[in-house]
């Protein structure tokens, strides 16, 4: 079963004969391809021209963040024809009927998955169930999905011991507000992964509005798995009292991420990522990670017509 691999050490990838290797300060591995579903370079890291053609034949995607962990860029091989998929996905999104029956049914993923995460917590979620997830327009639905975190972060707050729990960005001014940060970075560029994977154009989503700064469907795909992903990676994190304030800096009211820190985060993410289900319909096991994939590929289904999209609910 394929995984992400992140890479935290300054350095160089290139191709060895078939194989593709990163060279470091500090170290000197092999990367073992056939494991892998992407590349995630939260450090410095050039790629050369042999690795660049060895991971596009592998259908490999790279992304870059700078080491305050903001998404940058990615190296994707997006080569084959998906103009039909495309058109019929901006009709969706041009159409407000269609693109309003997709984004209710987006942030009503979101609140399945946090209902899921909470009583998994021992936290009874009647709060965020009885929200109705309901708009005459995108703009409502918005509104609904904002007033669900509010619940979920108060939720959240109470789960880490920390009262009036209060989620900052943009700088995060706090420990857990670094760790949930750096995580939704990571969670982007893999829904940006699934998007891209499935044939659709990661740039027209459906909750989130279009724009020339950032990709909305890896957006509207991150939000639905971030109570999975995040919230509870961060959570474990600090169950686990593995942290301590060296694995944190800070500059003027922003915290961050130290190497070390970004190390701890992204060992417990691969273990959330890597963690398998019963999949009845396909009669084995998928990871967290192919269930994001799966999740885009029912939204290419829908715009095609192939399938009706029906939100996101955790089944185990």
């Amino acid at each position: 079963m394929k995984k992400p691999l992140f890479i935290t050490e300054h350095g160089k990838l290139e191709r060895q004969a078939s194989s593709l290797v990163f060279k470091g300060r500090l170290e000197k591995r092999v990367i073992p391809l056939a494991q892998i579903s992407e590349i995630h370079c939260m450090a410095r890291v050039s790629i050369t021209g042999g690795a660049i053609d060895l991971l596009s034949s592998r259908g490999i995607p790279v992304h870059f963040y700078t080491v305050k962990g903001e998404y940058r860029g990615s190296l994707i091989n997006d080569a084959k024809p998906r103009g039909k998929t495309h058109l019929a996905q901006a009709e969706h999104y041009l159409n407000p009927d269609k693109r309003l029956l997709l984004a209710t049914r987006i942030v009503q993923g979101i609140q399945n998955t946090m209902a899921f995460v909470l009583a998994r917590w021992g936290v009874n979620p009647v709060k965020i169930n009885s929200v109705e997830v309901r708009g005459n327009d995108v703009e409502e639905v918005m509104g609904v999905e904002a007033q669900l975190w509010t619940l979920f972060y108060t939720y959240f707050g109470k789960a880490v011991g920390v009262e009036d729990f209060r989620r900052t960005r943009r700088p995060p001014r706090d420990e857990v507000n670094a760790l949930i940060s750096y995580t939704n970075s990571v969670v982007y560029g893999i829904a940006l992964s699934s998007a891209i994977q499935a044939g659709l154009d990661p740039a027209i989503g459906f909750l989130h509005t279009v724009s020339d700064r950032r990709h909305s469907l890896p957006l509207d795909l991150a939000d639905i798995f971030k109570p999975l992903f995040t919230f509870s990676t961060v959570k474990t994190l600090l169950e686990k009292e593995k942290l301590t304030k060296t694995n944190f800096t800070k500059k003027g009211d922003a915290v961050y991420l130290s190497r070390e820190g970004k190390r701890k985060l992204l060992r417990e993410l691969t273990l959330t990522l890597g963690r398998t289900v019963y999949y009845r319909k396909w009669k084995r096991n998928v990871s967290y990670r192919s269930i994001l994939e799966m999740e885009a590929r029912k939204i290419r289904k829908h715009v095609t017509g192939e399938a009706e999209y029906r939100a996101f609910r955790p089944w185990w």
